[in-house]
C-alpha cells in the first residue's frame, strides 16, 4: 500500500522550500531597494532626457609606434572634431573627462603613407550618445627611420653694437652638434639655430651660453648649449683733410716752399676720424740738413695713435734754401731830364 502523504504537509514543505530559496533577496530589502531607485533613475535620465546636438574635440594619442621611427605628419593631427548627439547632460559631462582617440601604429610598415579611418569604436562615450560625424574622418600616418647627423649651429644675433662698432667675430664652442630625427627631416637640414643672442650697444666682447633650438621634427640635439663668443671691433672710415698747411722747421736762411699747403686723406676709427682736428705743425717739412738751393721734400705727418695716413697730395713738395749773404738787386735810378730853355723874344726897333 503507497504512502499517503497528507496535502497540508505538502504545502508546509514547499512554503519552506520558497523561504529558503528567497532569503538572499530578503536580506537588506531597503538597500535593494535604494538601488532599483537609482538605477530607474538613471535609466530615465539617459533614455527620457533632452537630446541636443554638439560638437566636441577629443584629443589623438599614438601607441605601439615600432622601434627606431619616427612619425611624420604633413598634416599634424593632435584631436579631431566629434558630432554627438545625447542628453544634454551627458555631453556636459564630456568636458572634463573625454577619453583621447587610441590610434594603433603596430602594423604601419616604415616608409609607407597611408590614411588610418577613425572608427566609432576608437571614439569612447556614455551609453545614450551616438555619434554622427568625425572629422577628420581619416589620419594621415607615415613611419620614418630615425637617423643622426652632425651639423653647423648657427649664431642668432639681435640688436646692433654701440654706435662706432661693429661686430669683428663670433665664435661658437663647439661648433657642431648632434641631431637625431626621421630621415628626410634630418637630410633635409642644413644648419641649426640658437637662441637669441642679444648684442644690442655692446662696445666690448661678450661671451656666455645659450640654447640650441631643436627645430620642427627634430627630436634631439647634443648638446643643448653652446659657448658664443663675439668680439667687436670699433668702425673705421676713411675722410679727406683739405689744405693743411705745412710748416717748415729748422730753416735759418730765407726759404721759399711750394706749395705751402697740402691734402690728406686719412683712416681710423669712426668717432676718432670724425672728431679729428690737427694742430698747427702736425704736417711739416725738416730743412736742418739742407742747403742753398731747391730740394723735393716729403712732408711728414703727425696723427694721433689708431689713425693712418693713406694719402697726402701732392706727395712731394718744393722747398728753395735762398743764400742770406746774396747781393741785393739794387733797382736802375732814373736820369734826370735836361732842362730846356724857352726862346726869347726879340725886340728891334725899326731903322
Amino acid at each position: 500500500m503507497a504512502n499517503f502523504i497528507p496535502d497540508w504537509r505538502l504545502s508546509t514543505d514547499a512554503l519552506r522550500d520558497w523561504r529558503r530559496f528567497t532569503a538572499p533577496l530578503r536580506r537588506n530589502t531597503l538597500g535593494k531597494l535604494f538601488a532599483l531607485l537609482v538605477a530607474f533613475l538613471m535609466w530615465f535620465f539617459v533614455n527620457a532626457g533632452k537630446r541636443e546636438t554638439q560638437v566636441l574635440q577629443f584629443p589623438v594619442e599614438f601607441r605601439n609606434m615600432p622601434g627606431n621611427s619616427a612619425l611624420v605628419q604633413r598634416e599634424r593631427v593632435d584631436s579631431i572634431s566629434v558630432k554627438l548627439n545625447g542628453p544634454g547632460a551627458l555631453l556636459a559631462s564630456l568636458d572634463g573627462r573625454r577619453a583621447p582617440v587610441i590610434v594603433d601604429l603596430s602594423t604601419i610598415e616604415l616608409g609607407s603613407e597611408v590614411r588610418l579611418k577613425v572608427r566609432d569604436e576608437m571614439i569612447r562615450v556614455p551609453r545614450g550618445v551616438r555619434i554622427l560625424d568625425v572629422e577628420p574622418g581619416r589620419i594621415p600616418i607615415r613611419l620614418e627611420e630615425i637617423r643622426q647627423a652632425t651639423i653647423p649651429v648657427r649664431l642668432v644675433r639681435v640688436g646692433e653694437p654701440a654706435d662706432g662698432f661693429k661686430v669683428d667675430t663670433v665664435k661658437l664652442s663647439p661648433a657642431n652638434v648632434v641631431v637625431s630625427g626621421p630621415a628626410s627631416t634630418i637630410e633635409a637640414l642644413q644648419f641649426v639655430e640658437t637662441e637669441p643672442f642679444e648684442l644690442a650697444g655692446i662696445s666690448a666682447n661678450v661671451q656666455r651660453a645659450v640654447g640650441v633650438v631643436r627645430g620642427e621634427r627634430v627630436l634631439s640635439v647634443t648638446p643643448e648649449r653652446v659657448l658664443a663668443q663675439v668680439s667687436v671691433e670699433p668702425v673705421r672710415i676713411t675722410r679727406d683733410v683739405k689744405r693743411v698747411q705745412v710748416e717748415v722747421r729748422n730753416a735759418d736762411r730765407p726759404f721759399q716752399l711750394r706749395p705751402a699747403r697740402v691734402n690728406l686723406t686719412v683712416r681710423g676709427p669712426q668717432r676718432q676720424v670724425q672728431s679729428l682736428d690737427l694742430d698747427p705743425g702736425s704736417v711739416y717739412v725738416d730743412a736742418a740738413q739742407l742747403g742753398v738751393g731747391e730740394h723735393m721734400v716729403e712732408p711728414e705727418v703727425v696723427l694721433p695713435s689708431g689713425i693712418e695716413l693713406v694719402k697726402r697730395d701732392p706727395a712731394s713738395l718744393s722747398l728753395e734754401i735762398m743764400d742770406k749773404d746774396r747781393d741785393k738787386v739794387e733797382k736802375p735810378e732814373k736820369p734826370e731830364k735836361p732842362q730846356t730853355r724857352s726862346p726869347e723874344k726879340k725886340n728891334g726897333a725899326r731903322r
